[in-house]
């Protein structure tokens, strides 16, 4: 099974960047290439150079095509278009992913596909449990002729539908082979079990918010901050080029800094929180917090999401090759007692493949 995470923030975190480093690390630590599979409308520009040398292999999932349900499905199952840049859903074929080549996967996002999916439901009106709601239809000319297009709305029944196509998934997918998996998505608030207000991954209905953590290893959140910082500007209506040094005037500006968080951690502005987690051994846990005091750490567009799987990889290394006492002599008195020979720890690679 392979590892997992979520990457969770609003639009603007550079999550699409994050994957672009996560590919980095795949390649670096595998020597194989990334699967992109995108149901956002954004765009993976900012993962365009890894694309060009085959680092990334992306693919933009429709969802807004008949074939938008059962090409997830197939996905989940270890199936890759052989013809990705098809635009056509119709007419792409997929086959299963050679493992020789592919190392990790990159899926953009949990809130994408999920509200593709109950698009999916009223527009196709689907009976899933409950017939859709308020079904009509309008007219429209096309090629000429008059053509009737249905619309409904989604019934309780297709929320539930939702959650379970994405739990399915999100389990088929980190069902296979890959080293990691990494999902994104957007944030949002939404209330906990006993009503209190907490920050999660959005999704269509509030039912799945708190059980998406659960699906996945490491949780993370992106949480953007706005910075002010002195600058020197032309004065209004002059360039640069037509200004001497002396004419320039201070204005403040407002950056945007960004931490990703693998600790629950409350909003700047709204003091609710948001919940994050890593997945690593108990006995790592301080180690990985001194690592990131304060249970962030800080993407640059360099690196980010990479330094905090390699740390991991680290620390889960160093975990297994130390010997605990009590673990230790648990071992020791267990083989005695099977009368087998003493347990070997394994020992992990501690240099990475290069491409």
């Amino acid at each position: 099974m392979a590892r997992s995470g979520c990457l969770y923030g609003s639009t603007g975190t550079y999550k699409t960047t994050a994957i672009a480093h996560f590919a980095r690390y795949i390649a670096e630590t595998t020597g194989k290439a990334t699967l992109l599979l995108s149901a956002d409308g954004g765009g993976w520009t900012p993962c365009d150079e890894e694309i060009a040398v085959g680092m990334i292999r992306p693919y933009q999932l429709d969802i807004s095509h008949d074939r938008f349900l059962p090409s997830l499905v197939v996905i989940g199952r270890g199936y890759w278009p052989e013809n990705p840049e098809e635009l056509d859903p119709a007419r792409v074929n997929f086959k299963a992913v050679n493992w020789d080549e592919i190392g990790g996967m990159a899926v953009e996002g949990f809130t994408s596909l999920g509200t593709g999916l109950l698009l999916h439901c009223s527009q196709k009106a689907l009976k899933t449990g409950e017939d859709a709601t308020s079904k009509f239809g309008r007219s429209i000319l096309v090629d000429g002729q008059e053509v009737m297009v249905g619309f409904a709305g989604n019934s309780k029944a297709h929320y539930q539908f939702v959650h379970n196509q994405l739990q399915g998934f999100t389990k088929a997918i980190t069902s296979q082979p890959f080293k990691y998996v990494l999902f994104t998505g957007i944030d949002k608030k939404a209330e906990d079990d006993d009503r209190t207000t907490i920050g999660g991954v959005s999704t269509p209905g509030k039912a799945i918010t708190n059980l998406i953590p659960t699906w996945v290893g490491d949780f993370i959140h992106a949480q953007d901050y706005s910075v002010s910082r002195k600058v020197k500007v032309p004065p209004p209506g002059m360039t640069v080029a037509q200004c001497k040094p002396a004419d320039l005037i201070e204005t403040e500006v407002y950056e945007k800094v960004c931490r990703y968080y693998f600790k629950d951690h409350p909003d700047p502005t709204t003091g609710i929180l948001f919940k994050a987690k890593p997945r690593i051994t108990h006995g790592a846990v301080a180690a990985l917090a001194k690592e990131f005091p304060g249970g962030y750490f800080e993407p640059t567009p360099d690196h980010g999401f990479d330094v905090y799987l390699k740390t991991l990889d680290r620390l889960l290394a160093q975990g297994l090759l130390k010997e605990d006492d009590t673990l230790k002599q648990w071992r020791e008195k267990m083989d005695a007692k099977l009368g087998r020979k003493p347990a070997v720890v394994p020992q992990l690679a501690t240099t990475a493949a290069k491409v």
